[in-house]
């Protein structure tokens, strides 16, 4: 390859390169828009919503622990130690 035929490579992929660039971004900007429900209205909404009656959905407000931190931590090392490397989930 010449250095012409490398100049040109490389504007072409220069002016390829920032179009492209140009039209993936999805950036949204949302600073001008104005909300009409107050603070107490979405947090109600949201406690009574969908997500409220999914089984999925855990809200940990408030939530004390039983266990104290030696307990927890004795337990995961517990855990690691009888852990094998051939019993290791691995996808598929």
């Amino acid at each position: 390859m010449n250095a012409k035929q490398l100049i040109a490579a490389v504007a072409v992929f220069a002016a390829t390169g920032s179009t492209f660039a140009a039209d993936t971004t999805e950036y949204v900007d949302f600073n001008g828009v104005q909300s009409t429900k107050t603070r107490a209205e979405v947090r109600s909404a949201i406690q009574q919503g969908p997500a409220a009656q999914s089984k999925e959905y855990v809200e940990f407000i408030n939530v004390a622990s039983t266990r104290s931190r030696d307990e927890v931590r004795k337990e995961a090392v517990q855990a690691a130690r009888s852990s094998r490397a051939d019993n290791t989930y691995f996808g598929s």
